[in-house]
């Protein structure tokens, strides 16, 4: 922050925390002590009178600044668990824990936070994964690069392939999907705009080149109607006939392309969707087996028929009676 910022942060910050010391202001405002020791001083020949009592901190004689208000308990708890709630941050161990919890200083010396509700945020406990801090970091360097608006060089693990490849990718976005995060940017080596799953890169490097994401690119248009996050050219529409049994766990899943529900009168479930991620679909149906019956497209209907034939014969084959 420059000059001026810090000196209405230093001000609000000790009428909002009466006995609040240099060393702690400094950390706060990411400068020196010795810089607030300078400020203090431009503030009193301002006529803005701090007092210091011993080693108990500052205080103002005199309160210049209006405060903002008390913050609401759901106030608090959104700033405070909106990380976590949102999956995007894992605080414990995180790259990011430091910068969060500097912010939320920051926060909470504009506002009036009580005794009362500090108490009540720490009864609400949401336990998360714990951290790869290899993985921290290469979230951390696409951040920055995306940021920057910066080509990164890294390696890659391609799954199907099993090959580790070294790339340049342009980061335009980063996406979350079925417990997943996806970096969809630029590849330099296919020359076209990929998806890339986080966990299967194994090293990034940020580079000089600047880059600048195409006018006629929309990240809404390239997720649109797509199952998971592997986006096809051509639209499938599938119909899906889903038994009673699991109809209604079919109905509360959370859909990034939301499907049309039909409800049977033996109680089954007809899901109708239209997406550009065909194989994916299939791979998610799957997991439905015997309650989960293809009606249409009449060609996909026929894959899946030759697979499971195909799978009746492998198991034919090892079953000894």
């Amino acid at each position: 922050m420059d000059l001026i910022q810090r000196l209405f942060f230093i001000l609000t910050t000790i009428q909002q925390s009466p006995g609040i010391t240099a060393p702690e202001l400094a950390n706060l405002a990411g400068t020196s002590v010795r810089s607030i020791y300078r400020d203090i001083r431009r503030l009193d020949d301002c006529g803005i009178q701090i007092m210091r009592e011993g080693n108990k901190g500052y205080y103002l004689i005199d309160k210049y600044v209006q405060t903002p208000g008390k913050l609401g308990t759901e106030e608090y708890l959104a700033i405070s668990l909106y990380p976590i709630l949102s999956g995007q941050t894992k605080l414990k161990g995180h790259p990011f824990q430091r910068s969060f919890q500097s912010a939320m200083d920051k926060i909470l010396t504009r506002f009036q936070v009580n005794d009362q509700l500090l108490q009540i945020s720490k009864r609400i406990r949401i336990h998360t994964e714990q951290s790869n801090p290899e993985q921290d970091l290469i979230i951390q360097r696409i951040i920055e690069a995306i940021i920057q608006e910066v080509t990164i060089t890294c390696e890659y693990y391609t799954m199907y392939r099993d090959d580790l490849t070294r790339r340049m990718i342009d980061p335009y976005y980063l996406v979350p999907r079925g417990g997943y995060l996806y970096l969809i940017g630029y590849c330099h080596e296919r020359e076209e705009i990929r998806t890339f799953r986080l966990n299967r890169f194994r090293s990034i490097a940020l580079t000089n080149k600047k880059f600048f994401i195409e006018d006629d690119f929309d990240i809404d248009r390239y997720l649109d109607k797509v199952w998971g996050i592997k986006a096809e050219t051509d639209e499938v529409t599938f119909k899906v006939r889903f038994s009673s049994k699991v109809a209604r766990y079919i109905k509360e899943h959370h859909y990034d392309s939301p499907p049309q529900f039909i409800d049977e009168q033996d109680g089954s479930l007809l899901l109708i969707v239209t997406t550009r991620g065909a194989e994916e679909f299939l791979r998610w149906m799957k997991q439905y087996g015997n309650d989960a019956e293809l009606v249409e497209p009449q060609e996909y209907r026929m894959q899946l028929l030759e697979e499971y034939r195909e799978l009746a014969r492998t198991y034919s084959e090892t079953v000894h009676v």
